[in-house]
């Protein structure tokens, strides 16, 4: 469905652009010299900004006089509309870092509002008309500038990048001395020449050798090759020849241009469309992997009710957790973290996973699972680690045996005292030193003990004011809840940090999370 929306409005905008094209041409050929309109409209005509300026009650109302008229209110509403959806489309599939679709149509929205469309639809006095018209003849080169910044980078020396910000600087200039002489157009001259030195340079670097050439940068040369000849043409002749009166050949040119720029933009939409639906299902992949490598269900060891939940940041994480039954009354409970998140943390994970899963020998000592997975993952990682927490439960000889490996604390509630322990492992992370030690914490079990074992996402959820759920939170709900059974808990504490911080239940936080808890009750 979402697919089917946006090409229903590319191929909707395209659909305008096409029936624009051809209108506009011929209303070109069409013969002008009637139409005097006595107000100025931002195209570099001072004699109609005067007149329209001296003569208000003339001026008040634009009228269709000629067939040229109506292909021109055509052409300039279509060429709005084609911006509004290329605008509508950008910010349906935003993106940060690719202003190309939105600059695209922020840059019709305006070439298209300066033309005199608007003033046969909408009845403004002629001085709203003159100054607004020519504030977007200052404004509409800053979008076009970042169009292309978007496609061939900075420029050299960031002269792209430059040009947009001395055009915004001289906007602010510009439309300050329209208002302060009270002459709309005032700048013309020096619009002109910053018309011409921002052609050139975007010129210059669309030509550079050093450019990679591609399908795309090849359509965008021809377009701005045509536009740029037509509108150098329309800003050096006023100033050789003041006097003469100039053919006005820049719509040829920014049709032809407009035509490259929605081929463009239609290339490199529908080929990001391409790459994110390669990159959905590569993701799908991955996640169909790391949940394979999860426990499918949870290990049924007499006297220990079990329950695990695993909220991924992303479709895939770094949060890793794993059952082993020693036999029929001892299991082993990993849960490990991965520094990062996505792709690259999930494939760690699976590395984890191998990594236990060839510690099978000596499962019943936590610190030298550690070790061994440590001594696997050191040298494979780079700068990425692991924390671990390894807890074994002995219901025959009820005991429990601890180790970490930089991991959050173990949490024990201890139902015959009504109250929390905690036990911090002294191991540092996984896979940076190979000479890391792990010991191993050796605990009590009583009936009615819960264990917690779980990630940072858990503590470190936050909020929309920024507060993190903490430690506080923690404990207090544990305390709280502690007449639940294993699963309910679960549930809850998930609920819970859910709807404190302000998300969905299923709806990603801002890190992976992974909770295991383990009741013990003798029978």
């Amino acid at each position: 469905m979402q697919h089917s929306i946006e090409k229903f409005l590319f191929f909707t905008l395209l659909g305008i652009f096409l029936f624009s094209f051809p209108v506009y041409l011929i209303a070109s050929e069409t013969d002008d010299d009637s139409l005097l309109l006595n107000q100025a409209s931002g195209e570099h005509k001072n004699e109609q900004t005067a007149s329209g300026l001296n003569n208000p009650r003339s001026a008040s109302s634009v009228t269709v006089q000629s067939r040229r008229d109506i292909y021109e209110l055509l052409f300039g509403i279509n060429i709005t509309i084609i911006g509004l959806l290329a605008v509508a489309l950008a910010l349906y599939r935003w993106k940060a870092n690719d202003l190309s679709l939105i600059s695209f149509g922020i840059f019709c929205v305006f070439y298209g509002t300066r033309t005199r469309a608007f003033q046969f639809l909408v009845d403004a006095p002629p001085t709203f008309w003159a100054y607004s018209g020519w504030f977007l003849t200052y404004l509409t080169p800053v979008p076009a500038y970042i169009f292309f910044e978007q496609f061939i980078g900075k420029g050299w020396k960031s002269s792209i990048r430059r040009i947009w910000q001395i055009q915004i600087i001289f906007v602010i200039v510009a439309a300050s001395a329209d208002l302060f002489l009270s002459s709309p157009g005032a700048a013309m001259v020096a619009n002109n020449v910053m018309a011409i030195v921002g052609m050139l340079v975007v010129g210059i670097n669309l030509f550079r050798p050093d450019l990679r050439m591609t399908r795309e940068l090849r359509v965008l040369k021809s377009g701005i090759v045509i536009f740029g000849i037509t509108a150098l043409y329309e800003n050096i002749a006023p100033l050789l020849t003041p006097d003469y009166e100039i053919t006005d050949l820049e719509p040829y040119g920014f049709l032809v241009f407009i035509g490259c720029l929605v081929y463009v933009v239609a290339y490199r939409f529908f080929q990001n469309e391409k790459d994110l639906i390669t990159i959905t299902h590569e993701l799908e992949t991955a996640r169909q992997i790391q949940a394979f490598i999860l426990p499918r269900k949870t290990v049924d060891v007499k006297g220990i009710y079990l329950a695990a939940h695993y909220v991924p940041m992303t479709s895939v994480a770094g949060d890793f957790y794993d059952f082993i039954k020693l036999d029929e009354k001892r299991l082993g409970i990993l849960v490990a973290d991965v520094s990062g998140h996505g792709v690259p943390a999930s494939l760690i994970s699976s590395m984890v996973k191998i990594a236990f899963s060839s510690q099978l020998q000596h499962a019943n000592n936590p610190a030298r699972v550690l070790g061994g997975m440590n001594q696997i993952l050191c040298g494979k990682l780079e700068s990425d680690f692991v924390t671990a927490g390894y807890l074994v439960i002995d219901t025959e000889n009820q005991t429990a045996t601890y180790a970490g490996a930089g991991h959050p604390p173990l949490l024990r509630w201890r139902g015959s005292e009504q109250k929390i322990f905690e036990y911090r492992g002294k191991g540092i992370i996984l896979g940076q030193f190979e000479d890391a030690r792990y010991q191993n914490i050796e605990l009590s079990l009583n009936s009615g003990d819960r264990f917690v074992v779980y990630t940072d996402g858990i503590i470190e959820a936050a909020n929309a004011a920024g507060d993190l759920f903490g430690w506080s939170r923690f404990k207090e709900f544990i305390t709280s809840h502690a007449s639940l059974s294993a699963g309910n808990f679960a549930d809850g504490l998930i609920q819970h940090i859910s709807s404190w911080s302000g998300k969905h239940l299923g709806e990603a936080l801002d890190d992976d999370m992974t909770l295991v808890v383990a009741d013990y009750k003798n029978s």
